[in-house]
């Protein structure tokens, strides 16, 4: 395991295909969460690290947090370099930064997802010293401009909007609801006003894992703070809290 140095990044380059974007054009924000898991992926199997060679080791990541800002959002068929790098790990936590640049340079999105290690049969979290003996760089001091992922604090007044029933097809390899999909549940929900906005920023907390057959009720409120709009959303199932997230969005002009 581990055969080859594992580089300390990795870039993938890229063009916005007709079915990661909406009807505005602009890659969706699950879409964006998809190329970030694979280049994820893909920078781990440079050195034999690959998911397959991970879980037959008895070890996996799940995605526990992740927080974005969108300066532009990429547009169909754009040109875009993917850019990403491990971090470091912090308590049972480890770090991965993302970045999105046009054919310029200029940066497009830039994100950071928190990830727990977990076994895949017991699904026990795993102490970051578990993963220490195989060779993956830290670089603590590599920082982009978005901050870590943090707890949400959620308005009180959030107000029903509906349900979503987990099914076959939101089911990944982990055997539960892939965190992709929760970016189309909580764009789905938030409030249709807010659907023609341009989006600045989007967080998600992933709490409880959700199940093939569960049933997620969903919340849903808008707050406004120095004129950019926050679009809150929460999702409960039986077991409890699910996910809490916000999409942020740019001032109206």
């Amino acid at each position: 395991m581990g055969r080859y140095p594992i580089p300390l990044d990795y870039t993938w380059d890229i063009q916005i295909p007709s079915f990661d974007v909406g009807q505005d054009r602009k890659l969706r924000l699950s879409s964006q969460l998809r190329l970030q898991q694979e280049v994820g992926e893909r920078h781990f199997e440079q050195g034999g690290l690959g998911f397959e060679e991970l879980m037959r080791h008895g070890l996996t990541f799940v995605i526990t947090r992740t927080n974005s800002i969108i300066y532009r959002a990429p547009q169909l068929s754009q040109a875009v370099r993917l850019t990403t790098w491990h971090r470091s790990s912090k308590g049972v936590q480890f770090f991965r930064c993302y970045n999105f640049y046009d054919q310029d340079g200029k940066p497009l999105i830039e994100s950071v997802s928190a990830f727990a290690l977990v076994d895949p049969e017991t699904h026990k979290i795993l102490r970051p010293s578990v993963f220490s003996q195989y060779a993956v760089t830290q670089q603590p001091d590599r920082l982009n401009h978005c901050p870590d992922p943090g707890k949400l604090s959620l308005p009180k007044d959030l107000q029903d909007a509906g349900g979503h029933k987990v099914g076959w097809s939101d089911i990944d390899y982990n055997g539960h609801l892939n965190n992709a999909v929760y970016a189309d549940i909580i764009t789905d929900a938030m409030p249709k006003q807010m659907r023609t906005r341009d989006i600045s920023g989007f967080s998600i907390s992933f709490l409880n894992e959700a199940l093939e057959g569960e049933e997620i009720r969903l919340k849903t409120g808008i707050q406004q703070h120095d004129r950019e709009d926050t679009a809150w959303i929460s999702g409960d199932h039986t077991r409890g809290r699910c996910f809490d997230a916000c999409i942020r969005f740019h001032p109206q002009a």
